[in-house]
């Protein structure tokens, strides 16, 4: 099992093992009680400052590394911009010696005082910014609980209602019963005094036959003449009451709002959130910095891709690797690619798919996100007969660039599937470093080193459309679109984001002065984690702009 306990890194470095009590800021170095004692005696670190590690673990002191990561002998010397990392005079020389700008520690500390005061005032502000967004939250959950109260009593008192209701129709109902059954019964009485009547009759006119010797013949003559008279009428009788009766059979019959009634009670009621719709005008709206994500292990993204609204899809060439995050910037997956990734595109009719474009060598990857093992699977690679760059999917086609000739952009169409359906020649300016499809037929591109954006029609044998070019859109990249249709295009050169029209015309650089913007490359502007958004890389970050409200 691996160990928690802090080992002193000078013993360490003897193969020694003690535990370390001491921790020095100037050597980045924890630090045992023998070895603290010749560390202050040492002329070299006498005076470096040293504290517990106890202490240094609950102060607010500063904690970056101040030796090479590379060469862990050697002290950081030199800042490079270009990847915004710091390194030793040997690293500087091997890895940064294309770099454009790459300065000594001590010439960029010098103006650190003023950089303080600037961040001071920079945090402050994004401080007031999050406070107002917390106390915006707070009061959005305490009037939502408040609403909840509210919403509790009308459900209650929805309830009593129906149940009062109810009771009003069962009284009605047992009233109704009442009556019919009074009714009814009168009816049945009337038929049986009726019958009961006649039945008097019968039984009288039998007791006189039976004690019929009593009588005298000629008294017996006539009251058999009598009887044998009442014999019809008592018959006919008879005929017209049974005639004109019918077994009363008391039946209830339900009506329809009984059977609605019992169907609508799956749910007495239904409960929705709705969020506000908030009208975004694209030309004239602010962006807002909403969260800086830092890729670990990546110095130079390429690209960024959304996938069902909630995860982000980004790779780094330097590294060559793919990563799979979260709406928070989670590392939920990533793997290494055989070749150096530039574009990726999400698969919109395979879900946790995506496509990565790559060179040396040439190839397009098609992989899977296994969400339960927590993993990227390689489905399938495609290889080209030229470096690939951009790259984009639309309508179940993958597009991507490559670079034919000097003078001649190649795009290759596939299905999903990586099958090859067609390819298209475009004359003029090669190198496509972005690509964008409007639809099956229109595809713009960014040409970097013209500093420039495209437009091609994959349809025809004609030159593409140059739609816009300027020098402040230094070594254009990346390239998207919003719900309107105008275009955003992510400047490697310039650090900043033009925004044109759909035609290409210029509005605004929509980002510019962004401290945060450093060489950005990839860019999209779409539906992530619950509204419209820009996301844009910037060297081994993923930066994440909300539009602000009108």
């Amino acid at each position: 099992m691996e160990s928690k306990e802090v080992l002193c890194a000078y013993c360490k470095r003897q193969e020694k093992t003690e535990s370390a009590i001491y921790w020095c800021a100037e050597c980045s170095d924890n630090l045992c009680e023998k070895c603290v004692k010749f560390h202050e005696v040492n002329r070299l670190t006498m005076e470096h400052k040293v504290c517990s590690i106890e202490a240094q673990n609950h102060s607010d002191s500063f904690s970056s590394v101040l030796f090479c990561k590379q060469h862990s002998s050697r002290k950081l010397e030199v800042y490079c911009f270009d990847h915004e990392e710091p390194c030793c005079l040997m690293c500087a020389t091997v890895s940064h010696r294309k770099c454009e700008k790459v300065s000594s520690l001590d010439e960029c500390s010098l103006d650190s005082d003023e950089k303080v005061e600037r961040l001071k005032t920079e945090f402050g502000e994004l401080k007031i910014k999050c406070e107002s967004e917390v106390a915006r939250v707070e009061g959005d959950k305490e009037n939502f609980k408040k609403e909840s109260k509210i919403i509790e009593a009308r459900v209650k008192g929805l309830t009593e209602e129906i149940i009062q209701t109810l009771r009003d129709k069962e009284k009605d109902a047992l009233n109704n019963l009442a009556k019919t059954e009074k009714e009814q019964t009168l009816v049945l009485q009337t038929k049986l005094e009726g019958l009961q009547t006649v039945q008097e009759k019968l039984e009288r006119s039998i007791k006189l036959l039976q004690h019929s010797e009593r009588f005298s013949k000629i008294a017996l003559f006539l009251e058999i003449k009598k009887m044998e008279k009442d014999i019809s009428d008592i018959d006919l009788q008879i005929k017209v009451l049974v005639k004109s009766y019918n077994t009363p059979v008391l039946n209830l019959s339900v009506n329809e709002f009984e059977h609605n009634f019992q169907s609508s009670l799956n749910s007495l009621c239904e409960m929705t959130v709705k969020l506000k719709t908030i009208r975004v005008d694209y030309r004239s709206a602010k962006l807002m910095l909403e969260k800086s994500l830092n890729v670990q292990g990546s110095s130079c993204l390429t690209d960024i891709e959304i996938i069902n609204g909630t995860h982000l899809i980004t790779a780094c060439q330097t590294q060559k690797m793919v990563y799979f995050l979260d709406a928070r910037g989670a590392l939920l997956a990533s793997t290494q690619l055989p070749g150096t990734p530039w574009g990726i595109a999400a698969l919109r009719n395979h879900q946790f798919q995506f496509c990565v474009a790559m060179r040396d060598p040439n190839l397009i990857g098609i992989f899977k996100v296994n969400i339960t093992d927590g993993c990227i699977v390689r489905c399938k690679e495609l290889k080209l007969s030229h470096n690939a760059w951009g790259i984009c999917t639309v309508n179940n086609k993958i597009i991507v660039s490559l670079v034919e000739r000097q003078t001649t952009q190649l795009f290759k169409v596939y299905d999903e599937e990586g099958n090859y359906i067609v390819e298209h020649h475009s004359y003029g300016y090669s190198r496509c470093n972005g690509t964008h499809a409007i639809s099956d037929r229109y595809l713009l591109y960014t040409i970097h080193s013209d500093n420039s954006v495209y437009s091609t029609d994959l349809s025809s044998t004609e030159a593409s459309t140059k739609l816009y070019q300027s020098s402040e859109m230094s070594h254009p990249i990346g390239i998207t679109s919003d719900p309107e249709g105008n275009l955003y295009v992510a400047c490697y050169g310039s650090h900043n984001v033009f925004q044109l029209d759909p035609h290409g015309k210029f509005i605004r650089k929509i980002i510019q002065d962004d401290s945060a913007v450093q060489g950005p490359y990839g860019i999209r502007v779409t539906i992530f984690d619950g509204g419209f958004k820009l996301l844009l890389t910037s060297l081994g970050k993923i930066l994440i702009y909300n539009f602000s409200e009108l």
